[in-house]
C-alpha cells in the first residue's frame, strides 16, 4: 500500500474522486485529503505490446500469424508498395518519390534524380585534375580508375583525331577536376542552355569544340556523332542524350581497312577472306573489262570525261546517250 495527497490550492477548481467501489469524494479548496492506492493494482488481459529493442528508422513487422508477434526490423518484406502519386515531393539524396509529370519514381543522387526505368547515367571521375567539366558536355572515354570501378571522361574530341566509338555520353552535372560526377547515356537533361538551338533540334558533337553540341550536321572527316535532341529551348532548357558512335566505313563488321590508304584506292571483295579489302585500283582490275551491248537506259558521259565500249553496241528505242561538248565516246569494234 501507499499513500498520496490531494491537495487543491486554487479557490476557483474542485476535484472529483471516484474509487474502485463508486464512492466518490469532492475536493474543495483549501482541503487537502489522504488517499490509500493499492500497489499493484489487478493485471489486466493480456493485449498488444511493442516489443523491446531496435533502431531508429526500424519498422515494427508481423514475425508470424500469431496475434501480438512482432519484432522490429530494418528490412521489411511487402507485397506491393503504394507511393502517393500527388505528393509533389522533390527528393533528397537517397529518396524515393513518385513523379507525376514523367509518370515514373523518381530517385535523388549526388543532387540531381534520376528517373526509373526512362534515363541511364553512370557514375564517372574527371579525367583532369584541375579543369571542371561542365554540365551539358559530351565526353568520351579517357581510361579508368583502377580498382573503384570508376571510368574517366574527358571532353569529347569530335575532329577526326579519336575514332567515333570513345564517345561516352553528356555530363548531367558539373565534375570538378579528378572528383566523380554523373554522365547520362540516355534520357533527358534538364536546366541547361539551349536558347541559340530550336526546339525538335538534332544536337551533334561539335567537331571545333571538344565536349561542346551543334545543331549543325559535320562534314567529312569530322565525326558524325548525332547525340541528343532539343526538348525545350531556354535558358533553363532541356535535352535528350541518345547515346550514338557513329560509323566509319572501316568499321563495318565485313570490310577490312585499318591500314594505311592512299589516294585512288578503292573496295574490292576478296571472297577467300569473305571481306571488302582496301586495295591500289589496279588490284581491282580484272582481266576482262566487260561493257553492254545493248544499252537500254539513258546514259550521260560525265563532263570532262572520255567514254569507251567495245561495239557492236546498240541503243534501245527511245532511250539516248549524251555526250557532253568536248568529249569523246568511243566505240571499238
Amino acid at each position: 500500500m501507499s499513500t498520496a495527497t490531494v491537495v487543491v490550492s486554487q479557490e476557483q477548481y474542485s476535484v472529483v474522486i471516484t474509487d474502485n467501489n463508486g464512492a466518490t469524494t469532492v475536493v474543495t479548496p483549501p482541503t487537502a485529503i489522504s488517499l490509500t492506492v493499492s500497489t499493484p493494482g489487478p493485471a489486466g488481459p493480456p493485449g498488444p505490446g511493442v516489443p523491446i529493442g531496435g533502431n531508429p528508422g526500424d519498422l515494427l513487422s508481423k514475425s508470424s500469424a500469431t496475434n501480438y508477434d512482432t519484432a522490429w526490423t530494418a528490412q521489411p518484406e511487402v507485397d506491393a508498395l503504394q507511393f502517393d502519386l500527388a505528393a509533389g515531393v522533390s527528393p533528397a539524396d537517397g529518396q524515393l518519390v513518385w513523379n507525376a509529370d514523367e509518370g515514373t519514381l523518381e530517385l535523388g543522387k549526388g543532387g540531381i534524380s534520376n528517373y526509373i526505368g526512362q534515363e541511364t547515367m553512370v557514375m564517372c571521375r574527371n579525367a583532369s585534375n584541375t579543369v571542371t567539366i561542365p554540365k551539358g558536355t559530351a565526353v568520351m572515354f579517357a581510361g579508368t580508375l583502377g580498382a573503384s570501378g570508376r571510368i574517366k571522361v574527358a571532353p569529347m574530341v569530335a575532329n577526326g583525331t579519336y575514332p567515333g566509338y570513345v564517345f561516352f555520353g553528356v555530363t548531367d552535372q558539373p565534375i570538378l577536376g579528378a572528383s566523380d560526377g554523373y554522365v547520362s547515356v540516355f534520357g533527358k537533361i534538364r536546366g541547361i542552355n539551349t536558347n541559340s538551338y530550336a526546339e525538335s533540334a538534332i544536337l551533334w558533337c561539335n567537331p571545333a569544340v571538344p565536349g561542346g553540341l551543334t545543331a549543325t550536321e559535320p562534314q567529312a572527316p569530322n565525326l558524325k556523332l548525332p547525340v541528343a535532341a532539343v526538348i525545350s529551348s531556354a535558358n533553363n532548357g532541356t535535352i535528350f542524350v541518345r547515346w550514338d558512335t557513329g560509323r566509319r566505313l572501316q568499321d563495318l563488321h565485313d570490310v577490312e581497312a585499318n591500314g594505311s590508304k592512299a589516294d585512288g584506292d578503292v573496295l574490292t571483295y576478296v571472297a577467300a577472306n569473305s571481306r571488302w579489302e582496301a586495295k591500289p585500283a589496279a588490284a581491282g582490275v580484272t582481266d576482262i573489262a566487260e561493257t553492254e551491248q545493248v544499252i537500254d537506259t539513258d546514259l550521260t558521259i560525265s563532263t570532262g570525261k572520255n567514254g569507251i565500249s567495245v561495239g557492236p553496241v546498240e541503243i534501245s528505242y527511245g532511250y539516248t546517250v549524251t555526250v557532253p561538248a568536248g568529249a569523246v565516246w568511243l566505240i571499238a569494234e
